[in-house]
């Protein structure tokens, strides 16, 4: 299942039994952790930590694709925004540009078991009968975003799953100016199916590399290249992440028209 893949979560057992307790946190809030026993696996799991015990959280991103092929490359760039408050309060919105005039939006709602979606491409309310069944359908459509940092913020919800088999620590970057570690692996064994609106790919190879706040251990940026059939993705999906910060009621309302109920 496609969100097991993108939840950003680490399995115990699978990467070698290593449980790292939450970070302790400085006076100004931020992950203090021993430089000696920064793992990858120690990292991930300061990460999920504080995803899993933060108040609050909001982000605004863009989610860029592109596929390769022998004849040239196509890309397009879909932005996101969250808002997040504890415990069940959630928004998520992703816009596909489309071509001219046709950009769309999916919109995700959550106010504990009341859940509402919107999709501007097949217009109408919908109420799944889950927050994952609203989010889910839109993981491969907004590269990932609506199930990567939602998984994070909700994992007894949302449930478990790894997010990359064997990490390995890679040179630390810089991302927008800020200082990060950089993980790299897979999201699971290759090859497999990947559900993508309504088709079913077979990705033969993949990589995955996550850059993460060194201060503040948010995520700020994951980039995947995958092997198809015929063709590369390249996706570079990039956040700016806040947690503990103050959420109005205009970023965490539905926002989307309130019609009769979709077909």
């Amino acid at each position: 299942m496609f969100v097991g893949v993108m939840r950003l979560g680490i399995v115990t057992l699978a990467l070698g039994g290593v449980v790292l307790s939450r970070p302790v946190l400085g006076q100004e809030g931020s992950p203090r952790v021993d430089a000696a026993e920064l793992t990858p696996v120690k990292i991930l799991r300061a990460m999920e930590r504080v995803y899993a015990g933060c108040r609050s959280y909001r982000d605004a991103g863009e989610a860029r694709t592109a596929l390769v092929t022998d004849g040239g490359r196509a890309g397009s760039d879909r932005p996101f925004t969250t808002a997040f408050v504890r415990p069940g309060r959630l928004r998520f919105q992703f816009t596909d540009p489309g071509l001219g005039d046709r950009s769309s939006s999916y919109i995700v709602w959550s106010d504990g078991t009341d859940v509402r979606s919107w999709w501007d491409a097949k217009p109408g309310v919908r109420r799944p009968g889950s927050l994952q069944a609203a989010l889910t359908p839109a993981a491969g459509i907004s590269g990932g975003s609506s199930v990567r940092v939602p998984g994070l913020l909700m994992p007894e919800t949302l449930g478990e799953g790894p997010l990359l088999i064997a990490p390995e620590r890679i040179e630390d970057g810089t991302d927008r100016s800020v200082a990060c570690f950089r993980i790299k692996g897979k999201s699971r064994k290759t090859p497999y199916t990947l559900s993508i609106g309504t088709r079913v790919l077979t990705v033969k190879d993949e990589s995955v590399t996550v850059w993460i706040d060194r201060a503040t251990f948010l995520l700020r940026k994951v980039q995947e290249t995958r092997t198809f059939d015929t063709y590369t993705s390249e996706s570079s999906t990039t956040y700016t992440p806040e947690v503990d910060v103050e959420i109005s009621p205009a970023q965490l309302a539905f926002g989307a028209p309130e019609t009769s109920p979709a077909p």
